[in-house]
């Protein structure tokens, strides 16, 4: 009896011990498998001049909290984003893939357009979402601010791989507490319920992105931080515009507000990352949507020609920043063209996870060239197109196409203003881009809505008011 009871608990012994080996054995394991998943933010802002940033132009304008990324990452001179306006850049952006490829390719409307259908106003259903990709990989996945993909039921973002949505599904609202004019476009959301806010809507947006942090700390999360500062209706707290009193344009001290409360934002975002000390762990890559829309909120995006809208440089290249401490060189500037598109495959990369569908991207993952295995360039070829106005970045030569005048040429390795149209003198170079353009084109969707005619106006008249301008 003595020997059975003895059995028995020898039993009982052998068994907690190998129930505390396997729970030992897998503690480490979630550990590591936690930690090489990185989390992932990525912080987008609005109609900002490329120049409205103190890292990468005006020391009138305080980012130091931006800029600080800047220092801790990888800033890059020639980043661009797949368009010059604010839907269909961030389609791009969101699905890795050139939008007009599924037919989104102006801006959605405020309201449908004649001719336009309802349900097929926002970013095709067909296409996955960097959230899609990342929550199949285990990554929680949120979207803090503006959406702007669409406002039906299809195109919410809980429909789109975003497990929790605060903010707006249109593209700019006043800044202040939600007014009884809100509608459907500027309501705010918590998911698929309205919800008014108090306060400020920048300061609002961070602090719904440290809460997003604080909730999923302890798995790995994929964080949209899309803020709709410094877009259009200019306004700003009295405080932060009385720091800007040297500033003698009122508009441009009301921008340089505003630019303020953004880097604060993100500032309060970092350091809560700081205290959590999930920095190291991070993948953060701050860029601007498009270029700043000089004409509505008094943006500069010099040493650049055009402005929101338009082809040109000061359209579609942006402030850019990748920054990973833990993993990804600090204070480099990299020189060669990168795209918005590239987001996606190098968080993917990064999250070690695999694509849910196997449709092609057009974007490519940086990590090998951002950490010097990779001495090529990412793209020798980018394009964009918007209506009959169209553009192609090969090599150092870029070209644009006009629907009412002659295409023109530029070196950017020499004329990043665009100042110099070598077409006339390099015809042979202008034909083999024309062709390669077109052949681009033949590729692409027909686009799924329309967009107003004083749209097209207005992107006629910023062609030749902006480069004008510019060039004086």
């Amino acid at each position: 009896m003595f020997k059975t009871k003895l059995n028995s608990t020898r039993s009982a012994v052998l068994s907690t011990l190998a129930l505390v080996t396997v729970a030992c054995s897998w503690l480490p394991t979630a550990t590591i498998a936690a930690q090489e998943k990185p989390n992932i933010i990525v912080i987008l802002s609005d109609d900002g001049g490329y120049s409205d940033f103190s890292f990468s132009g005006d020391a009138n304008f305080a980012t130091p909290n931006i800029k600080k990324l800047a220092d801790t990452g990888v800033k890059f001179t020639q980043g661009y984003v797949s368009a010059s306006v604010c839907s269909p850049s961030r389609a791009g952006m969101l699905t890795g893939r050139y939008q007009q490829r599924f037919g989104h390719e102006y801006n959605l409307p405020v309201k449908p357009e004649p001719g336009d259908d309802y349900d097929f106003n926002g970013m095709s259903v067909k296409e996955k979402t960097i959230a899609d990709h990342l929550k199949a990989a285990g990554y929680r996945t949120g979207l803090i601010g503006k959406w702007h993909l669409g406002e039906a039921e299809q195109f919410h973002p809980n429909n789109r791989g975003f497990d929790d949505f605060y903010g707006l599904l249109g593209g700019g609202r006043s800044y202040f507490t939600g007014n009884k004019k809100d509608t459907d476009y500027t309501r705010m959301y918590r998911n698929q319920t309205p919800e008014p806010f108090e306060g400020y809507l920048t300061d609002k947006l961070g602090d719904e992105a440290i809460s997003f942090i604080e909730k999923n700390q302890e798995n790995p999360f994929f964080l949209y931080l899309s803020y709709t500062a410094v877009h259009a209706p200019m306004e700003a707290k009295k405080d932060q515009e009385a720091l800007f009193e040297h500033i003698k344009d009122p508009g441009r001290r009301t921008l340089a507000a505003m630019t303020l409360a953004l880097d604060e934002s993100v500032g309060k975002v970092m350091a809560r990352l700081d205290e959590l000390e999930l920095t190291e762990n991070t993948l953060v890559v701050f860029l601007n949507d498009n270029g700043g829309p000089s004409d509505y909120n008094f943006s500069v995006n010099k040493p650049l020609s055009g402005v929101k809208g338009t082809l040109y440089e000061g359209g579609v290249r942006v402030p850019y920043i990748v920054s990973w401490p833990g993993k990804l060189p600090q204070g480099e500037v990299y020189t060669k063209p990168v795209s918005a598109l590239d987001i996606l495959p190098t968080s993917l990369a990064a999250a070690k996870a695999k694509p849910v569908n196997n449709k092609a991207l057009d974007g490519v993952n940086l990590m090998p060239y951002l950490l010097g295995e990779n001495d090529a360039k990412p793209h020798e070829t980018l394009y964009w197109r918007r209506a009959a106005f169209a553009a192609i970045r090969d090599g150092d030569y870029k070209l644009v196409r006009f629907p009412d005048r002659l295409p023109v040429l530029y070196d950017l390795s020499k004329d990043i203003g665009e100042h110099n149209d070598l077409a006339a003198a390099n015809p042979e170079i202008v034909g083999a881009m024309m062709k390669k353009l077109f052949t681009w084109e033949t590729g692409l969707s027909s686009p799924y809505w329309t967009t107003h005619s004083k749209w097209i106006k207005q992107n006629r008249e910023r062609y030749s008011i902006f480069t004008s301008v510019d060039k004086k």
